[in-house]
This record gives C-alpha cells, sequence and structure tokens, in this order.
C-alpha cells in the first residue's frame, strides 16, 4: 500500500489555498448582494456567472500557491487562467463568456477595490519608504498603459477598416 500522509509542506498549502478560498467566497457573497441590490439582478441569473467565476479563481489561486517559478501575484494568476479560457481556440470560450454576462465588471471591482484599499492601509510603512517617486513613476505606468492601449486600438480598428 502506498503512504498516502502529506508532507508539512503540502498541508501548508493546503491551508493557504483553502484560506484563500474563504476569503474569495466572502468576496463573490458581496459581490451578489452588490448586484441585486444595485441593478436588481435575480440570484438564479448571478449564480451561473458566480459558479464560472468562482472556478477561474480556484484554479488561479492553486497556481499560485502550486507553481513556484514564475512567482507571479494572484491577480496575475486570474488574469491568465481567464485569458487562455476565454481565447478563441478554447473550446469553453463561449460558455464562459456567455455566463458571465450577468455580472456588471464594475460592481465586480467595488469590493475587489475596497479589499485592496484594505491591504495597502497595512503597508503604509512600506509606501512611506518609497518616497514621493513612487507617485512619479505610477503616474506615467499609468498615462503608458491608457497610450499604449489607445494605439494598440487605434491600430486594429484602421486594420479592420473600422475608422
Amino acid at each position: 500500500m502506498e503512504n498516502t500522509k502529506q508532507t508539512p509542506q503540502e498541508k501548508s498549502t493546503l491551508s493557504n489555498i483553502l484560506e484563500q478560498i474563504k476569503i474569495v467566497l466572502v468576496i463573490y457573497g458581496i459581490v451578489i448582494i452588490i448586484h441585486m441590490v444595485s441593478i436588481g439582478s435575480k440570484l438564479p441569473d448571478l449564480a451561473k456567472s458566480t459558479v464560472v467565476s468562482f472556478v477561474m479563481v480556484v484554479i488561479a489561486i492553486t497556481l499560485k500557491n502550486v507553481v513556484k517559478k514564475p512567482n507571479l501575484p494572484g491577480f496575475a494568476w486570474a488574469t491568465l487562467v481567464s485569458f487562455v479560457l476565454t481565447l478563441p481556440i478554447s473550446p469553453i470560450a463561449d460558455f464562459i463568456v456567455n455566463a458571465m454576462s450577468a455580472y456588471s465588471f464594475g460592481l465586480v471591482g467595488l469590493p475587489l477595490l475596497a479589499f485592496a484599499g484594505i491591504a495597502v492601509g497595512d503597508q503604509l510603512e512600506v509606501f512611506k519608504k518609497l518616497s514621493w517617486k513612487i507617485v512619479i513613476v505610477s503616474f506615467v505606468v499609468m498615462a503608458s498603459t491608457y497610450f499604449g492601449s489607445a494605439a494598440i486600438s487605434n491600430i486594429i480598428l484602421s486594420l479592420k477598416g473600422m475608422i
């Protein structure tokens, strides 16, 4: 018979994953409440979107905790998972896109930004050490992202003859 005991590291990884999933469940509860209150979404309509999104987040959390190289943050793994699963060559892309139609992503972002603010609030001492230069770097990054996205959109729309 094989020994199925988990090593302390495997137990730690599993407990990290479960702890993160608990937090995600709370966030999804908030997302559902926000949708029901603000735009009158019905719970059955939100259920499919929530389950599909939750599965993708669980995959991302698992990858973040299991894959050590590259050491990417959770949101990067979530972005990669959702990107790959919704590529046109993905057999489940249409299902995911249709399933997510009940979500207003502006409303999904509300609790995420709130939790991000709380997390950053804990790190004020780190921000103080970064000095005022971080403000300049932030503006350059945001402006570059905006103008880069606009340039790419302009090129694509021009190639398709839409502008």
